[in-house]
């Protein structure tokens, strides 16, 4: 008979590892389900902002190439640096060229969104700008003024259509950035036009999060390690301050395209999907993440029911052998 108790308790540890297995292995399956979805979604997610980074920065080159390519523009930038240099920017003279000009420049900056239009003749002077302000009539090649942005974006402004990285402008209390194309008189070189592109317009995209949750965010990230957009988990800006090393960042910079759990800028598991910005003039990396709390709260929900599922089949089951091990027929079988 206590070969029966045996076969009894053997059969009752089996079926105790067979209903524990069931959800392990479901649980197993179910947690390998969310990852591979929530990848799938920052995915996604990172290819429709890229397409839409990427149109916003085709659709402002070609804004300024087509004003570039407008005979009026050639026209205005002659009349302007001639005024300016036979005149003064304070003359009677200028503010005629002026009179013409500023009001079809200031409909230039009201309907493209831009902070401002320069107009800069090849000796480097800024012989107009719709707003006036810091750079208005300085020359940008002499010494103490070649080093500011405006100064490197002329010089690659002169050559061809071309971008310049965010920077500070005190006037605008804000980041701008730029964007140039050369302007000719029958193919002889004028001098340059330049666009002031406030940070405004790109911060909008990068803060449409919808389906992102409590902890996702999209955000870029420069050659110099610090991002060109704003955390959404800073209250105070993090354009050009906070600096970002992380495994996605370095795998991104060297041209790579992926998906990892790393920790992120905050030192916090997050899903990241990440990529390089392939297109002129920007080399920058996107990355789109979300928090590893939040994006497997579903399945530590589970992880708690599975544990109290086990606990109870593991509390039944063992009740079970111990009460059929006591029973009298049990115990008339073991004295036998």
């Amino acid at each position: 008979m206590g070969k029966t108790k045996n076969t009894i308790l053997t059969i009752g540890i089996a079926f105790l590892i067979f209903l524990i297995s069931i959800p392990i292995i479901s649980y197993t399956a179910f947690k390998l389900a969310i990852k591979e979805k929530t990848f799938n979604h920052l995915i996604t997610t990172r290819e429709l902002l890229v397409d839409q980074i990427e149109s916003y920065f085709h659709e402002r080159l070609g804004d300024v190439n087509v004003l570039a390519g407008n005979p009026t523009t050639a026209q205005a930038l002659s009349l302007f640096a001639h005024a300016f240099k036979s005149s003064g920017i304070k003359s009677a003279k200028y503010m005629e060229v002026t009179d013409i000009y500023q009001p079809s420049m200031n409909h230039y900056v009201s309907n493209y969104g831009y902070t401002n239009i320069f107009l800069v003749d090849i000796d480097g002077d800024v012989v107009f700008s719709a707003k006036e302000d810091e750079y208005t009539g300085i020359n940008l090649l002499t010494p103490e003024n070649s080093s500011l942005k405006i100064a490197k974006i002329f010089k690659k402004g002169m050559v061809e259509i071309s971008f310049d990285d965010y920077t500070w402008h005190h006037d605008e209390n804000d980041f701008v950035a730029y964007f140039a194309a050369p302007l000719y008189d029958n193919k002889v070189t004028l001098g340059v036009l330049l666009a002031e592109i406030p940070f405004s317009h790109l911060d909008a995209i990068l803060s449409r999060r919808k389906g992102l949750g409590e902890t996702g965010e999209m955000y870029l990230v420069g050659k110099d390690g610090f991002m060109r957009s704003n955390s959404r988990f800073s209250e105070e800006t993090t354009v050009l301050k906070k600096k970002v090393d992380t495994e996605a960042t370095r795998d991104a910079f060297n041209g790579n395209a992926g998906t990892q759990i790393i920790d992120d800028y905050r030192g916090v598991p997050v899903l990241s999907a990440y990529t390089p910005l392939n297109f002129k003039s920007v080399d920058w990396v996107l990355l789109v993440e979300i928090d590893k709390k939040e994006a497997f709260e579903t399945i530590h929900t589970v992880e708690i029911k599975l544990l109290i599922i086990a606990f109870i089949i593991g509390v039944i089951t063992i009740a079970y052998l111990y009460l059929k091990n006591k029973s009298p027929e049990s115990i008339k079988e073991s004295k036998t």
